[in-house]
């Protein structure tokens, strides 16, 4: 059996497809009630209750593209080892192993570590690290405010 880090969860997001470590995700979920919070980029959809913890969440395409979340996405919660976070994309396709990759390729767009090709294409791997780095850096801006 293989463990998490050998395995990729694959979403999609305005038509792009992403991945990142099975070992990062704590549970894909249906979009629960989220709360907003005053005075935050829109792209911070608000906070919800994950096992009695308050979990932000973050609207993956707004924050990438610009462009509004799907309304019937699904929510990815970060394993809380990493960060009070949850991702909102427009769906999850699966789970797979990193055996598949064909390909490794650098990739120049913000917040993805690299492109990997797969036989179904390609699929950008995204920088859980990067993503949380620059999240942590706007709300500071904010709370210094």
């Amino acid at each position: 059996m293989m463990d998490g880090a050998n395995r990729l969860i694959l979403c999609t997001l305005h038509g792009s497809r992403y991945a990142l470590r099975l070992c990062d995700v704590a549970e894909v979920m249906e979009p629960p009630r989220i709360y907003p919070v005053p005075r935050v980029p829109q792209y911070i959809a608000g906070i919800m209750n994950f096992h009695g913890k308050l979990v932000t969440v973050l609207d993956l395409a707004n924050f990438l593209t610009g462009a509004c979340r799907h309304p019937q996405g699904e929510v990815l919660v970060l394993d809380t080892r990493i960060a009070n976070l949850a991702l909102w994309v427009d769906s999850v396709e699966h789970v797979s192993s990193t055996e598949i990759i064909r390909e490794e390729r650098e990739c120049a767009e913000c917040f993805v570590e690299k492109a990997l090709m797969m036989s179904a294409g390609e699929v950008k791997m995204l920088s859980v690290d990067m993503v949380l780095d620059k999240i942590e850096e706007i709300l500071s801006d904010i709370s210094s405010r």
